[in-house]
This record gives C-alpha cells, structure tokens and sequence, in this order.
C-alpha cells in the first residue's frame, strides 16, 4: 500500500511520469543535516523550477509544516515566509492570493461566489427600495438567475423603446453590388 505514503499531489502524476528530482531525495532532504548545503540548494532549486507540480510540491510542505529540506523549490526559511504571509483559506484575500499564484481553491471559490452573490443581492434590494424597479435591477436579476421583476422589465422596455434599433449585420439582405 504505497498509495498511503505518497502525497497528493504526487497522486496526480500520469502514469509512468517522474519528477526531476525522483531518485535524488539526498539533494532535498539530507539525511544528517536539517538545512541544504548552498550548493545542494542550487541544484535542487535548478531542478524544481522544472517540476511540473512545483507549486503543489511547495503548498504540501507549507500546509505540513515541513521543516527540513527543499520543497517546491522553497527553503525551510522561504517557506516559513510564505506561510506568515498567507491569508486563510475562505477570506477575500485568501481568494485573491490563490488568484494571483494561479491556484485553484474550491473553499476560497465558493466563498468568493457567496460574497459575490450576497453583494449583488443587497444592491438589487437597494434598487427596487429606492427606485422601485431599474435598467440596473434587470441586469442584476438576470446574473442572479432569478425571474424579473414587472416593474424593472418595464424599465427596461421603455429604456429602449426610445431607442433606435439597427438591423444586425447578419440580418441584412445581401449586400449591393459595388
């Protein structure tokens, strides 16, 4: 039962797919000293930066605390940063952190999602207190996905009833000869 030693992401490699640093852990983790030799963590780095679950290899050892060795091409001390300098889980900026590394987090998504959605919520009851019925209204019950009201569709059809309409360029007939 290897399975439950390896770590996730190390689960999510294609079959037969190796890491550049499978066979190397001495490089990584020496197995007397805590801390990376200057040149092992040269080389080490070197060979994470080409890692295709680099920043995967890096989240595991933050989230496990890992003292030793590189990670994701990250030092005890750089990781001990990164882990000080990250928002939890859940929160706006936990949200826009995972943005800005180019991660995926269902917490941090879904609870962006629901803060989104509360926002609109509370505009589109602000709407309909202080106008009854609005263009705004509209637009906010549709990204809602919820049925218009009557009076902001009723906005909405005298908004643009004064309008002019122009035919759509795929609705023309066919265009004159020059």
């Amino acid at each position: 039962m290897i399975d439950a030693v390896l770590p996730d992401f190390l689960r999510d490699l294609p079959a037969g797919t190796r890491t550049p640093c499978h066979g190397r852990s001495a490089l990584f983790v020496h197995p007397i000293r805590s801390t990376p030799t200057k040149a092992d963590s040269t080389e080490a780095k070197a060979l994470c930066a080409q890692c295709p679950i680099r920043a995967a290899c890096a989240d595991h050892a933050i989230r496990r605390g890992e003292t030793d060795g590189i990670w994701g091409g990250l030092t005890p001390a750089e990781r001990a940063d990164r882990a000080r300098r990250r928002p939890d889980c859940g929160t706006e900026s936990g949200w826009r952190s995972h943005v800005q590394r180019d991660e995926s987090c269902l917490t941090c998504r879904e609870a962006h999602d629901d803060r989104l959605r509360d926002q609109r919520l509370e505009r589109l009851a602000r709407e309909h207190t202080n106008h009854g019925g609005s263009l705004a209204g509209y637009r906010l019950e549709l990204l809602l996905g919820l049925p218009t009201c009557v009076r902001c569709r009723a906005v909405r059809q005298e908004y643009y009833a004064g309008r002019p309409h122009t035919t759509k360029w795929y609705r023309r007939g066919p265009a004159a000869a020059a």
